[in-house]
């Protein structure tokens, strides 16, 4: 692995366990185990550390290109189901995507006082909004979904995720309960909404 590589798999781990305002170069370097001055020597700031890092990542944020594959007549509950599963699955089980959670969380707040840190941060959702806003507007268009506006049912859907991942980030997989039971709960509500349904027999 080149020295870079490790400087910027350091800076990942160090800034989500930090925040970007609590990791200092010197803890980053000490943990690619380099000399602060070779830190300064590729990157010159911290900011273009943290820069380089979301670069590098950005791609691994956007899930739903990679895990939102629908069949072409497939049922538009079971492929949320699928999709929600799997991003539960991916920001739970790998590492790499769990300290790229924890980054993600971080730039939330960091995002408030730096223009560039929430720039980025939005180019990632709204990339997971468009591809999902797709979707819904073609099940409308195919009369599978009520005339809705699918952007907010893309943002309401991932913002599911994000925060229930931010629960159990903080307080553990106990407070939420089964992980997969969550889901289905979720995913019976969205679909079906929460009023009940008015008893259509003629009066």
């Amino acid at each position: 692995m080149s020295t870079e590589q490790r400087i910027l798999d350091a800076a990942l781990k160090v800034f989500a366990s930090e925040g970007y305002t609590g990791a200092t170069t010197r803890r980053i370097a000490e943990e690619a185990n380099v000399a602060e001055v070779t830190l300064f020597r590729k990157f010159q700031s911290k900011e273009n550390l943290l820069r380089e890092v979301l670069f590098k990542n950005r791609a691994a944020f956007s899930a739903l290109d990679n895990l939102f594959q629908p069949e072409k007549d497939s049922d538009v509950e079971i492929d949320l189901r699928i999709l929600g599963k799997n991003v539960a699955k991916v920001m739970k089980d790998n590492k790499e995507d769990s300290k790229r959670r924890m980054l993600m969380f971080m730039l939330f707040e960091e995002g408030r006082r730096r223009p560039e840190v929430a720039e980025v941060l939005s180019s990632v959702f709204q990339m997971n909004i468009t591809r999902l806003s797709e979707y819904f507007e073609l099940q409308i268009n195919k009369g599978n979904m009520r005339n809705i506006n699918p952007r907010s049912a893309s943002i309401t859907f991932i913002s599911y995720f994000v925060y229930t991942s931010l629960i159990r980030g903080v307080f553990g997989d106990s407070f939420l309960g089964d992980n997969d039971e969550e889901i289905e709960r979720f995913i019976d509500i969205f679909t079906k909404g929460i009023l009940k349904v008015e008893d259509t027999k003629p009066r």
